[in-house]
């Protein structure tokens, strides 16, 4: 824990801090942080940004929301959960915040993605990108795509371990990236990583794409790291995400994805956990990929959520 203080205080500078996400993630770290005795996270918040969502992030959203596809948006939405983390956990542990086919419900992504209270955004990076970096995986001179990069934290972190490494790190949430470069001042790691919003689905050539995923960056990444990012999409979504990361891989590069295992039968988060049988549906010779490993893994959580942490497994493919 003590390590999770450092990282959010770290080069922070002393500042009144704004309502919305600074409020939300005083809440989360008071959680988090109980264990230590932190009763009052707020000066750790000093420099993060407003929680609003512009009209014209919910019209990016709408058009071109690629994690949970325009389609759900033509089915009625219930009421979401109240912006605190109790409620948006039991919200998630209910399965009202996905559609029938298991997608995350648009509305619901946009009232929570950001806010640094949903289970998944723990304000660290998480264990399996710790043990990657301490296994040496991330070689001086590669590039390196985080996909679905969400609050920063595992790109910031290898960034800083690794700093012979460019680092991009790609959502399609732009509060998630406000946060994230909120964090990189923080952490005086501004410059330290490229963050773009993006949609990693998206296969239409007509819709405008990030510089860093554009058709002029095809073939120039090293390595893809996804923590928890495939595992909530639908089919056909897995399908155009697996086309982009070829794209944009190098011949020989490697993805190291994170993702939910079948074996977590707990009520919550996505329903299309990731059997090896369904990772290689996608993930095979005849798309052009090779599976070079499987580990067991977990996906660290807020401590409330399952106890802080779920089943999965990590996967090492390659492009041939």
């Amino acid at each position: 824990m003590s390590q999770t203080i450092a990282l959010i205080r770290e080069g922070s500078e002393s500042r009144p801090c704004s309502g919305g996400i600074a409020a939300r993630l005083a809440e989360g770290l008071t959680l988090q942080l109980g264990s230590m005795n932190v009763k009052d996270p707020q000066p750790f918040m000093s420099g993060l940004p407003p929680s609003t969502v512009s009209d014209a992030d919910d019209g990016y959203l709408r058009s071109a929301l690629g994690s949970v596809g325009e389609e759900m948006y033509a089915e009625p939405e219930e009421e979401g959960p109240e912006l605190d983390v109790a409620s948006i956990h039991a919200f998630i542990g209910s399965h009202r915040s996905l559609t029938p086919n298991g997608v995350p419900k648009p509305k619901f992504l946009r009232q929570v993605s950001g806010t640094g209270l949903a289970p998944w955004e723990i304000h660290r990076p998480q264990k399996f990108v710790r043990d990657l970096v301490s296994r040496r995986c991330f070689p001086s001179g590669s590039r390196l795509l985080d996909a679905g990069c969400g609050l920063g934290d595992n790109a910031l972190y290898i960034a800083k371990a690794c700093p012979e490494v460019a680092v991009i790190g790609v959502d399609v949430v732009s509060r998630c990236l406000e946060f994230a470069e909120a964090k990189a001042k923080i952490r005086n790691m501004r410059g330290k990583v490229s963050f773009e919003v993006g949609d990693l689905t998206e296969q239409d050539p007509r819709r405008p794409s990030a510089a860093s995923i554009a058709p002029t960056n095809n073939a120039t990444y090293d390595i893809v790291v996804d923590s928890s990012t495939y595992h909530n999409f639908s089919d056909p979504e897995r399908e155009r995400y697996a086309a982009t990361l070829k794209r944009l891989l190098k011949p020989g590069g490697l993805v190291y994805m994170n993702c939910m295992s079948e074996e977590e039968t707990r009520p919550g988060g996505p329903s299309g956990r990731i059997s090896v049988a369904c990772l290689t549906n996608v993930f095979n010779r005849s798309n052009g990929w090779e599976l070079e490993a499987v580990e067991d893994s977990i996906i660290e959580l807020h401590p409330t959520f399952w106890a802080g942490r779920g089943v999965a497994r990590l996967y090492t493919i390659r492009k041939l």
